[in-house]
C-alpha cells in the first residue's frame, strides 16, 4: 500500500472522465430522465468542506441514477449575483457602491467572479462530482438576465408586481433591502434600561417607568402599550405621557401582545424598533417617522443626536438620561437580534419604497399543491408548511445594489407612473436604455427615470 499515489490515480481518472464525457446528459436518448435541481454555487470564494459534503451527497444520486440506467440531469453551474460577492469586492478593493460607478463596479465583480469559478470548477473536479459541464450556465449571462427580465415582465403584466412605501428589513452596512429569509439572528446580551415617562397634568413624582432596549428611538415614540388584563395598570389607559429628552405627548394604549412579565409591563411602541413595533404600527396606522436613515445614523428627528450611528446615539441616549435623573436602572438583557446573512450588520425596519410581489394571496394555494405531492424526506413538507403559513408580507424582490440583473422598469420624472420594459426589450438596462414608450400614457411627460434597483437572486 505505500506505493499508492493516490493523487496521481485520481487525476488519471478524473481526466478521462471528462475526456470520455460519462456525465453528458443527452436530450436525443429515450432513457428515462433523472433531473437534478442543482444549487449554483455562489461564486464568491472557494469550496469549504460543508460544501463539499453538500454537493457529495447530491453526486450520490447523480451516480446511483446513472448506475440504474437513467439519463441523468446534473448541470455545472454558478450563481453569479448580487451581495455575496458585493461584500467580497468591496473588502477586497476598500470601496463602495457609493463612491465608484456602477459600470466600473460590474467589471470588477464580474473579474471576481469569474476568477473563483475557474477555481471552484477546479476543486469539483478534485472531490469527483459528476456534474456535466455541457449544459453549464451562471446567472449573470446575458440569456439568463434576459429569461429572468422575462419573468419580471410577465408578472408585471398580469398585475402581480406594485411599488409599495412599506417598512422592510434594511441592512445598513449593504444598503439595501432584504427578504426575511436573508435575516439572521445571533444571540446577544444588551441593557434593559428603565426610564421615566411625566404623566402630562401631573405632579412631578407622577411618571410611568418603561423598559427599553432602544432609548435611541425616543424620538419616533408613537404611544406606550399595557396588557388590558393588567389590573394594575389600567388606571393608566387614556392617559397620555411625555417622551423624556423629546417633550411628545403619547397616549397609553392596551393591547394584548404586550408581554405583562418583561421588564416593567409598559411597552415603548417606536418607528420602528422590531417586529413587535412593525406590528403594531400597521395595526393602529401610527406614523411612520424616520429616525434611522439607509445608511444605519440618526436623522433630523433625533436632534442633537443626528448623524451619529444608532450604537453612538444609544450610548449619548442613555448618558443624557443619567445626567437628568430619569434612568432608574439599566439590566442585562439576553436578546436575539437580527442581522444581514452576509455583512452581519444589525436589521433595522425602514420605510423605503421597493418593488414587491404578490405572494400572500397564494397562501392557500401552495398548501394545497404541498398536499399534492409526494415528498422525500416527508419534513420537508412541514418545513414548507410552516414557512408558508409564516408569511405575513409580500416578497420584497428589488435590491438597492448593482450587481445582479437590473429591475426592466421606468418612471415617468412627473407623475411617477412606471413603465415596463416589452419582451422583445429584455435583457436590458434603465440606467443605460431608454425607455420603451416616448410619453407617459399617463401625463405626457417625456422624460423617464430608470430604475437603479436589481433583482433579489431567487427572482
Amino acid at each position: 500500500m505505500s506505493q499508492y499515489d493516490s493523487a496521481a490515480i485520481e487525476k488519471r481518472w478524473q481526466e478521462m472522465w471528462k475526456k470520455e464525457e460519462v456525465y453528458r446528459f443527452d436530450p436525443k436518448s429515450e432513457k428515462e430522465v433523472y433531473s437534478i435541481d442543482n444549487p449554483p454555487r455562489y461564486a464568491s470564494g472557494t469550496l469549504h468542506l460543508g460544501h463539499a459534503t453538500g454537493y457529495s451527497l447530491i453526486d450520490f444520486a447523480a451516480r446511483y441514477r446513472r448506475m440504474k440506467g437513467m439519463n441523468v440531469f446534473f448541470p455545472l453551474c454558478f450563481d453569479v449575483n448580487g451581495t455575496p460577492i458585493e461584500v467580497r469586492v468591496e473588502k477586497k478593493y476598500h470601496i463602495t457602491k457609493l463612491d465608484t460607478p456602477r459600470k466600473k463596479y460590474r467589471e470588477l465583480c464580474e473579474e471576481f467572479a469569474n476568477e473563483k469559478i475557474g477555481q471552484m470548477t477546479h476543486e469539483f473536479e478534485m472531490l469527483g462530482e459528476s456534474m456535466d459541464p455541457s449544459i453549464y450556465y451562471q446567472t449573470d449571462a446575458p440569456y439568463y438576465r434576459r429569461i429572468t427580465q422575462l419573468s419580471f415582465v410577465d408578472l408585471f403584466n398580469r398585475g402581480l408586481v406594485y411599488k409599495g412605501n412599506y417598512p422592510v428589513n434594511w441592512c445598513p452596512g449593504c444598503m439595501t433591502a432584504l427578504a426575511d429569509a436573508e435575516v439572521e439572528y445571533k444571540d446577544n446580551i444588551n441593557k434593559l434600561n428603565y426610564i421615566k415617562f411625566q404623566v402630562a397634568g401631573g405632579k412631578e413624582d407622577d411618571f410611568v417607568l418603561i423598559a427599553t432596549t432602544r432609548p435611541e428611538l425616543l424620538c419616533t415614540c408613537k404611544a406606550v402599550a399595557v396588557h388590558p388584563d393588567d389590573k394594575e395598570k389600567q388606571h393608566l389607559i387614556g392617559k397620555e405621557l411625555i417622551t423624556p429628552l423629546f417633550g411628545r405627548h403619547v397616549k397609553v394604549i392596551s393591547d394584548p401582545k404586550v408581554k405583562m412579565e418583561y421588564g416593567t409591563g409598559n411597552v415603548m411602541i417606536c418607528t420602528i424598533g422590531d417586529k413587535d413595533d412593525l406590528e403594531w404600527v400597521m395595526k393602529y396606522h401610527f406614523e411612520l417617522e424616520k429616525g434611522i436613515d439607509e445608511a444605519g445614523k440618526m436623522t433630523e428627528l433625533a436632534g442633537k443626536y443626528a448623524g451619529m450611528t444608532v450604537l453612538e446615539a444609544r450610548e449619548a441616549s442613555i448618558n443624557d438620561l443619567k445626567a437628568q435623573g430619569i434612568l432608574v436602572k439599566q439590566e442585562d438583557n439576553p436578546q436575539q437580534v437580527s442581522i444581514c446573512w452576509r455583512c452581519h450588520s444589525p436589521i433595522e425596519y425602514l420605510q423605503v419604497p421597493q418593488w414587491f410581489l404578490k405572494t400572500l394571496e397564494f397562501k392557500k394555494e401552495v398548501l394545497k399543491r404541498a398536499d399534492e405531492i409526494k415528498w422525500f424526506p416527508e419534513f420537508m413538507k412541514i418545513r414548507l408548511q410552516d414557512w408558508t403559513n409564516s408569511l405575513q408580507w409580500d416578497w420584497v424582490l428589488g435590491r438597492q445594489r448593482i450587481f445582479a440583473t437590473p429591475v426592466p422598469i421606468w418612471e415617468c420624472k412627473k407623475c411617477g407612473h412606471a413603465v415596463c420594459a416589452t419582451k422583445e426589450m429584455c435583457y436590458c438596462d434603465p440606467t443605460e436604455d431608454k425607455a420603451p414608450v416616448d410619453k407617459c400614457p399617463e401625463c405626457g411627460c417625456t422624460e423617464f427615470v430608470g430604475c437603479t434597483d436589481v433583482f433579489d437572486t431567487w427572482m
